[in-house]
């Protein structure tokens, strides 16, 4: 099987395709190149990103004969950015993240299920038990578009009639394990993520050590997007391929698992219009 490459480095793309504008038919073309750039949404580490996505690429490399470059980026800004370009034939985004490069030509193919939930963490021996406790503290989260890491508290905030511009001073990590970490290092009064992140293994030790005083509405899983000019036979492979995870046997089980899902299921844009709607409300 050939070798996956993880790249951490700007992408220089040959030729970019052609952006399509959102509601055009969509042209499928065939492929000019053996390789499919893979991009992972930031929201771990380089080595943790790898860990839990090595074994999907292996999977889609072995059906599709291609190789499969895994990818990601720095920061959010940097991979909404290069994703905008054209850097990746296949990449999981962020719900708000595809909102943003939807128009610069991809579309979505599957997602994951169910849904979860954002939340905001404390360590359990702070005293703060709400929300309304947090004004003039220091809050870590995710990113400036994760609704889950930061948007849907936002909005509570300013329910609440706390401005969270001028009342909360909300430094963005990007990673959810500086996030649990900087809150438990007292670096930070609270921290907000996707609260079934406390369920992972590496983090089941320091479960107890958090209390969640907030907790979003349902948000649909990260949705696995193509460009819009990547052949129909690759996708309909690569689809198969995600479709085709069972948890009935341990390789399957652990890569569900490892992603927080329970199964891969095939998608369209369509299935992010109501969510698209709470955006709108947020923004």
């Amino acid at each position: 099987m050939r070798k996956i490459f993880f790249i951490l480095s700007v992408l220089v793309l040959s030729a970019f395709p052609l952006a399509l504008i959102e509601g055009q038919p969509r042209c499928f073309a065939h492929d000019s190149s053996n390789v499919i750039k893979f991009g992972v949404y930031p929201y771990e580490s380089p080595r943790s990103v790898y860990t839990l996505y090595a074994p999907l690429a292996r999977r889609i490399e072995a059906k599709t004969g291609k190789k499969v470059e895994l990818v990601s980026a720095p920061d959010q800004e940097t991979f909404i950015e290069r994703t905008r370009q054209g850097a990746y034939d296949l990449a999981l985004v962020s719900p708000v993240c595809f909102f943003k490069v939807q128009d610069a030509g991809y579309h979505v193919i599957a997602r994951g299920k169910p849904s979860f939930y954002g939340g905001v963490i404390v360590r359990s021996d702070s005293g703060i038990t709400s929300a309304e406790q947090l004004r003039k503290k220091k809050v870590a989260a995710i990113g400036q578009y994760s609704y889950g890491g930061y948007l849907f508290f936002r909005q509570e905030l300013a329910g609440l009639g706390i401005s969270p511009d001028r009342d909360v001073q909300f430094s963005f990590l990007d990673k959810v394990n500086s996030v649990i970490f900087g809150v438990l290092n007292k670096q930070y009064d609270a921290g907000i993520l996707r609260i079934d992140t406390l369920n992972r293994p590496e983090f089941i030790a320091i479960r107890d050590k958090v209390r969640i005083i907030s907790r979003s509405p349902e948000i649909p899983q990260f949705p696995f997007v193509v460009m819009n000019n990547l052949s129909e036979a690759t996708v309909q492979l690569i689809l198969e391929v995600m479709t085709a995870i069972s948890p009935e046997n341990l390789e399957g089980s652990n890569i569900l698992t490892s992603l927080q899902i329970d199964r891969i299921v095939a998608a369209r844009d369509s299935d992010y219009d109501a969510f698209r709607r709470v955006i709108k409300e947020v923004e």
